[in-house]
Order: structure tokens, then sequence, then C-alpha cells
């Protein structure tokens, strides 16, 4: 689906990491949310991104991503990609798309309904951008 804006992969993982939280598999949702960090990153959502970083840490407080200030800075680590690509190849983008699909959750084209794509990225994670920015500046 190379034709879809970055922000519906960004939202895929999102919704794969709420799934795993209401399932508790907080150590799938930590991995799903750290690919989400990095995909929020470079679609420079960068409160999205520290959200994630945050959720992962306060699960995991001995996380790797705890050892950047922020996900951008983790993006220029090679150590950090080479964590990120390992999530990547465990959680491709294809097989990402069919584990939504069977989780019966259709997608389509939700991010249009949104004013923003922190605001639709927010709301995946029960989050406003009003209170992203409260909390991330």
């Amino acid at each position: 689906m190379s034709s879809d804006p970055p922000v519906k992969l960004l939202g895929v993982f999102l919704h794969l990491a709420r799934a795993s939280q209401q399932r508790v598999r907080p150590h799938v949702r930590d991995r799903l949310l750290v690919i989400a960090a990095s995909q929020a990153s470079r679609l420079e959502l960068a409160r999205v991104a520290a959200h994630c970083r945050h959720l992962v840490l306060v699960h995991n407080p001995q996380h790797m991503i705890g050892n950047y200030a922020t996900v951008a800075e983790a993006l220029e680590d090679s150590d950090f990609l080479h964590l990120l690509k390992q999530l990547q190849r465990r959680f491709p983008q294809e097989q990402a798309e069919r584990m939504l699909v069977s989780l019966g959750i259709e997608q389509g084209r939700e991010w249009e309904t949104y004013f923003s794509a922190e605001e639709y990225a927010a709301a995946l994670l029960s989050e406003t951008p009003q209170s992203l920015a409260e909390r991330y500046g």
C-alpha cells in the first residue's frame, strides 16, 4: 500500500498498540509503540513520539529508548536504529495491516476525518493535541 499516506502507517501501529494493551500484552504494545514513535518522529509529530516513548518507559523504565532525550535523537543512533530494524522485521507493514484486519479494525481513510495528523494520532492514544501540548510543550 505504498500510495497510502505515512500517517496511515502510524495509525496502523497505534491501533495495534492499543489492541495489545487491551489484550494485556505489554511487551508487544511496547514494541509497537517504539515503531509508532519512530514513525511519528519522522512525520514531525514530536509530541506524539514523546508520548509513545513515555508509555514505553512507564512500563519498562530500562528500555533503550530511555537513553535518549527524544525519539528524534534516538533515530540518529546506530544502536537504536538496529533495534528499530529488528522490530520492523518482526512487524512489517503488510503483516501489521493484516493483523489489524484480523482484529476487525477497518482503518479505511479514518485519518481524513481529523483536523490534523497530530489530532488523529493523539485520538488513537486516548489523548488530544492539547493534552500532549500541555505535557510535552
